[in-house]
């Protein structure tokens, strides 16, 4: 038992700064596009009664842009909320654009980079470019996983321990909640450890995936045919499709029709379901369903609405968000405890700390700090061109305070995370045990 209790103090101690951050930005980045719902005005509407065609929302875009490119259209996320499209201007990429989805008018226009793109990012890949970002991330899922499974062998009976909670002390109360937050979110834990640790397979390539549709070349004696007729042909050959993205002709897929969405299908991500159609004559070039994939193929795109909880709309978003906060939570109070024994035996420390902890810690510092100027080169990848020089991208006003307001705070847990684990007399006052009392007592 107390080898199990080693292994899961090791790993959460030298894992558990940067684990922290990781599941710190994964609790927000599951409710990202709500916060984008709040401080974003341009993407809330009020709610109608009859949606606009696509064709519509598209020709409302072009009238009001100079548009070069259309990447995509996507459906309202809720009935409040604006449609998107997302376009390329002359002088910049990836334009995203507010459309009223009841009434086709255009209500403003910021860059692609939001709230809910900075949170993905950064827990998915902490804005490191190519699989390595991924990586990373995935074998802190790894130490997580056996961190827990640690826990489980040495915590005696745990399967009867969900509602006890003894506070005798102070050291008591923090340990004892400390247990029973990871009992009450051991199924989340798995969860997160088992899909995150599938994103890393994924990344390698290794194993067979579904290939994306290819493009369909232009003929010059064809006609392009008309957004909206085009959808309609989709629908007539999947009616129980309901259509939650666009990518119109000209774009990814060439001289074809994309659209993606959902078809009655439980815990599998929109795309899964998708049909792409000849734009030059409406005829089908590729169909995929959720019903017809294999289990390995269905498990590929069930992994993310398993990660992010939102498969079950803004229920289960809120669910996954304050378990994120918990598992959060854990990695704090794992830290903090451990200072506790730290301080108790200030003395001795060498018996108690762990080799290697200051340099985790400065190795977990390091990669949180890298993140922020490959986030920068992000941000001016997606910025206007001007003068063969891009420049930091239009971010919505909301957006910007929302990022630094969670930067802020963020800083500041991590600043105290290391004052309390690398200088636990400094925060902690360790307690006078009842032994050291009694031979105060006796006197020398």
């Amino acid at each position: 038992m107390r080898l199990w209790f080693r292994v899961h103090s090791f790993t959460g101690v030298i894992t558990g700064l940067l684990l922290f951050f990781i599941c710190w930005t994964g609790a927000f980045a599951t409710i990202s596009n709500e916060i984008d719902w709040l401080v974003t005005p341009e993407a809330r509407v009020e709610r109608g009664t009859e949606r606009a065609s696509w064709g519509r929302l598209l020709a409302a875009v072009e009238a009001a842009f100079p548009v070069e490119r259309v990447h995509l259209l996507d459906a309202p996320l809720y009935a409040r909320s604006a449609a998107e499209v997302l376009i390329d201007l002359p002088e910049q990429k990836f334009l995203r654009v507010y459309v009223d989805p009841y009434t086709a008018e255009v209500q403003g226009a910021h860059s692609a980079v939001n709230v809910q793109r900075f949170f993905r990012d950064l827990h998915r890949r902490l804005f490191i470019p190519g699989a390595l970002g991924i990586y990373i991330v995935s074998v802190f899922s790894l130490t997580m996983l056996v961190s827990l499974v640690a826990a489980l062998l040495f915590y005696k009976r745990w399967w009867r321990r969900f509602f006890q909670l003894r506070r005798s002390s102070a050291r008591q109360f923090w340990s004892e909640l400390h247990k029973l937050a990871g009992l009450w979110s051991l199924w989340f834990l798995l969860l997160m450890s088992l899909t995150g640790i599938w994103y890393g397979v994924e990344a390698t390539r290794l194993l067979p995936s579904p290939e994306d549709p290819k493009p369909v070349a232009a003929r010059e004696d064809a006609t392009v045919l008309p957004l909206d007729a085009l959808v309609e042909a989709a629908r007539a050959h999947w009616p129980e499709l309901r259509i939650e993205r666009v990518i119109p002709p000209g774009g990814r897929y060439g001289s074809a029709l994309y659209v993606e969405g959902r078809a009655g299908h439980l815990l599998v991500r929109d795309r899964i379901n998708h049909l792409v159609l000849d734009a030059q004559g409406g005829t089908v070039v590729t169909r995929r369903s959720a019903s017809q994939a294999g289990v390995f193929e269905r498990w590929i795109d069930t992994a993310d609405p398993l990660h992010f909880g939102d498969f079950g709309g803004l229920v289960s978003k809120i669910v996954w968000f304050l378990f994120g906060l918990l598992l959060s939570g854990l990695c704090l109070t794992g830290a903090y405890l451990h200072a506790q024994r730290l301080a108790r035996v200030a003395d001795r420390p060498s018996r108690s700390r762990w080799p290697g902890t200051a340099a985790a810690c400065a190795v977990s510092l390091l990669v949180i700090a890298a993140s922020v100027p490959l986030g920068v080169q992000r941000l001016r990848f997606a910025g206007p061109l001007s003068d063969g020089v891009r420049r930091f991208p239009d971010l919505a006003p909301g957006v910007e305070v929302a990022i630094l307001a969670w930067i802020a705070g963020t800083l500041l847990v991590i600043g105290a995370w290391v004052l309390i684990l690398l200088r636990p007399r400094m925060i902690i006052r360790p307690e006078r045990s009842g032994l050291k009392g009694r031979r105060a007592a006796a006197g020398p």
